[in-house]
């Protein structure tokens, strides 16, 4: 039976272990004074690869080490400490299994150049083994306790922690002092270019935009990452740089938050409203395996026979013949079995996905379009929202009769002429805008108030993503409900309806044999 060598470097804060190298020296150095013959297939090392408890990583020399003492090749292994090989109890003790499982006579551990033996066979060398493992234990831990004290002092002090730059942020160029100290380490600084497209993406998303449409619009403008190289954007990364209150000012260690050391780049009420919006599960709900939504009413419609909920509806179903190839038309369906074989629906409904939504979204358009917008506010919005809305509602009734005094028959005392009319509607539509501006602040109003001057709703609407449309929906809309659709000669839209060109310029497949009254919207009030 053969002896076999253990080297191993780690990787302490401040201070590196003695080189493989080194200690491959000193073993060698022990063989030839002991007189043996140094055999190359039976050493193995693990590098910059720590033993303690408090490491993760895999120690493949060392689990190769273990596989050669199962098949019983080796009665020996000589290193340059114990600790090398074993800092936790529990690695000798399964080492002691495997010899005991293989019926050994001897199993050394040995030390160079010192010539410590432990034979794990022996009661007494066993237990000196275990009595030098336990110290080492005891010593890593206390290494430990500096280490995330340490950590938990740089924190207090608003450090930065170290490792990759964050995007936003680069390392402050080092300041000595006379003694030559470094007086700022720990220290970022702001990159004003990286801070506006932080600042540009905090808009973005509270604006509704969807973040794949945003990961788009930054590859194709070439915006670096942070570690450049060509590295694309990706919906990961912008929901990584917002998980960090790093770029709102703090400094976070374990749960605990610190004002840091740099300057914040955007305030911690926006932070956290990107949070909020980032976190809503309701973003990723029918959302195909690359992200990409392509269904309105995800989530939202639901089956009008079983009620089976509308995130089992969403599926591509073969349709009309083109020539020799089958089109595919997007549909609602209610399924009958989920993935496991489970029977979660009756599978009663199939409907055309596009008049459905063509007709729920001429439906919420109209609704907003009415008068009573502070009626759609959800009740658990907050208090000032629905005093907003109101006031809206309010300038909107003021501008209308504006309108209508404006074109009174002449000789009517309420007939307004062309200055006092275009005063009135100035300050009607300053005191809309303002209004606007302080709903942009509340999450809720947020996407309405994000629509342009000048720019309808309506016009905003088919403009916009589809991440944008579902935000706009869903504060008005409960459920989508889709009753059995009866065939017939009935044509929906018709060019009599007054947005029918609008329609068919979204769905241009339209108009359909559709019956939109077995389309039932319940709504939020």
């Amino acid at each position: 039976m053969g002896r076999a060598a253990y080297e191993r470097l780690s990787q302490d804060r401040g201070k590196r272990s003695p080189s493989i190298a080194n200690q491959r020296f000193d073993i060698e150095e022990y063989y030839q004074r002991n007189g043996w013959e140094f055999d190359e297939s039976l050493n193995f090392s693990d590098d910059d690869i720590s033993a303690s408890k408090y490491s993760t990583k895999e120690r493949p020399g060392y689990n190769a080490l273990l596989a050669t003492i199962r098949v019983g090749q080796i009665e020996a292994v000589v290193a340059t400490e114990v600790t090398r090989l074993f800092r936790r109890v529990e690695d000798l003790l399964e080492v002691h299994a495997i010899v005991l499982d293989v019926q050994a006579r001897s199993f050394v551990i040995e030390t160079a150049p010192g010539g410590a033996r432990y034979d794990l066979m022996t009661n007494e060398g066993f237990h000196n083994a275990l009595d030098a493992v336990v110290e080492a234990s005891r010593e890593s831990g206390k290494i430990s306790d500096r280490v995330r004290r340490a950590k938990r002092a740089r924190a207090r002090e608003g450090r930065w922690h170290g490792g990759n730059r964050p995007y936003g942020y680069e390392r402050a160029k080092l300041i000595l002092d006379a003694e030559g100290n470094i007086t700022n380490r720990g220290r970022l600084v702001v990159v004003e270019s990286e801070a506006t497209i932080i600042r540009e993406l905090t808009a973005r998303i509270l604006n509704g935009e969807a973040l794949t449409k945003i990961t788009a619009d930054l590859n194709e403008r070439k915006v670096p990452t942070a570690t450049g190289n060509g590295r694309l954007w990706h919906p990961a990364t912008i929901r990584n740089l917002f998980r960090s209150k790093r770029i709102a000012g703090i400094r976070e260690d374990q749960g605990a938050e610190y004002p840091a050391s740099w300057q914040a780049i955007i305030t911690m009420e926006d932070f956290e409203r990107v949070s909020l919006v980032l976190g809503d599960a309701a973003r990723y709900v029918g959302a195909a395996k690359k992200g990409v939504r392509s269904y309105l009413l995800t989530g939202i419609v639901e089956c009008g026979i079983c009620g089976a909920d509308g995130q089992t509806h969403v599926k591509l179903y073969p349709g009309a013949m083109w020539g020799k190839q089958r089109i595919k038309q997007r549909k609602y369906a209610c399924k009958t079995l989920d993935h496991y074989g489970r029977q979660i629906g009756c599978g009663k409904i199939v409907r055309l996905a596009d008049p459905v939504e063509a007709l729920v979204s001429e439906a919420v358009l109209a609704r907003f379009e009415s008068e009573d917008l502070a009626a759609l506010v959800a009740p658990d919005a907050p208090a000032e929202l629905h005093e907003l809305a109101a006031q809206l509602v309010e300038d909107r009734r003021r501008l209308e009769q504006a309108n209508q005094d404006r074109y009174r028959r002449a000789g009517d005392p309420l007939r307004l002429d062309l200055r006092d009319f275009a005063r009135i509607r100035a300050e009607i539509e300053d005191a809309m805008e303002s209004v606007r501006r302080r709903m942009a602040r509340l999450e809720q109003g947020q996407t309405l108030a994000s629509i342009p001057i000048g720019r309808t709703l309506r016009a905003a609407w088919y403009a916009a993503d589809l991440g944008w449309r579902r935000i706009v929906l869903s504060l008005v809309v409960e459920r989508v409900k889709l009753l059995p659709g009866h065939p017939g000669s009935r044509l929906w839209p018709t060019e009599d309806d007054e947005h029918y060109e609008d329609i068919l310029k979204q769905y241009p497949d339209g108009p359909w044999r559709f019956d939109g009254s077995r389309v039932v919207i319940s709504w939020k009030v």
